[in-house]
């Protein structure tokens, strides 16, 4: 019984231990005329990965996007992903689904 009740508390304490979730970070999102900018810093005391898309809607409908995936930030870093358009269709929108996990040590 002790054993069984030992795995149940290994199992729950890595499972939800930082190294193996993902969260999402703060990211300063800027919404221009011709592009949309997301920024992603590293405020931790570890390196973070982190992946994402930024999708920016036009004036005449269409979203474009861009992504990135495993991004590796240092402490006190940042990254930074856009999507661009033309004059003809400016961007009435934006917005960033991004999500950083910490890096492991070992």
């Amino acid at each position: 019984m002790k054993l069984k009740a030992l795995f149940v508390a290994f199992t729950v304490v890595l499972s939800t231990s930082a190294f193996a979730q993902w969260f999402q970070p703060r990211v300063n999102i800027v919404v221009l005329p011709l592009q949309v900018t997301a920024e992603v810093i590293n405020p931790f005391l570890q390196p973070i990965v982190c992946q994402g898309q930024v999708f920016g809607q036009t004036a005449h409908g269409p979203v474009f996007n861009a992504f990135f995936i495993e991004q590796l930030l240092p402490v006190g870093t940042n990254r930074i992903a856009y999507v661009n358009t033309t004059f003809a269709s400016p961007f009435v929108g934006g917005w960033a689904n991004i999500n950083c996990r910490f890096l492991p040590f070992f």
